[in-house]
């Protein structure tokens, strides 16, 4: 049985785009969101062990940075940048899309050192690695995560939606 072209054009378009949904924490048209209030890491921190704080939206200021080890990209799935205060104390990995010139995204060179990461931002200007960025972003809690609290910190499973990088003011 020989199965329609139209029917199989088809197929692959809906394959297609059900591919690049998930990939997109299931909404392609989210958007960047508005600028976060800036809160402290402790502040910060105080928030994840809150089911309150879920659709909540913060931003703080630091920089990024990617280890030196090997990284694998996967089309269409984010880079996971390791973000720093200015004083270089841990804040949080997040999810950025990886494109050279695109809007809220980051880019590394096929062979890179740390010093190589660029950020681009909300408007699409370059930020070189040891700029300090503020970066707006929708807390989501997990609750299908098992566990869905980690014992240690008491701190629930977050997502970060509407990831968006500004410069300083």
């Amino acid at each position: 049985m020989k199965i329609n072209k139209t029917v199989q054009y088809i197929g692959i378009f809906i394959a297609t785009a059900l591919f690049f949904l998930f990939q997109n924490g299931g909404d392609l048209f989210q958007g960047p969101g508005e600028k976060g209030e800036i809160t402290t890491i402790e502040t910060y921190k105080e928030l994840r062990k809150q089911t309150s704080s879920d659709g909540k939206r913060i931003a703080f200021i630091g920089r990024a940075s990617v280890s030196n080890a090997d990284i694998t990209l996967r089309i269409g799935a984010p880079l996971n940048l390791m973000f720093l205060t200015p004083d270089g104390t841990y804040i949080e990995h997040l999810p950025f899309p990886f494109g050279k010139e695109d809007k809220n995204s980051c880019y590394l060179p096929n062979s890179f050192t740390p010093e190589d990461l660029v950020l681009y931002d909300n408007e699409g200007k370059l930020h070189k690695y040891d700029e300090n960025v503020m970066v707006s972003f929708t807390l989501e809690r997990i609750t299908n995560a098992i566990p869905e609290k980690d014992p240690k910190t008491n701190e629930y499973a977050w997502r970060y939606n509407q990831l968006r990088i500004d410069p300083i003011e």
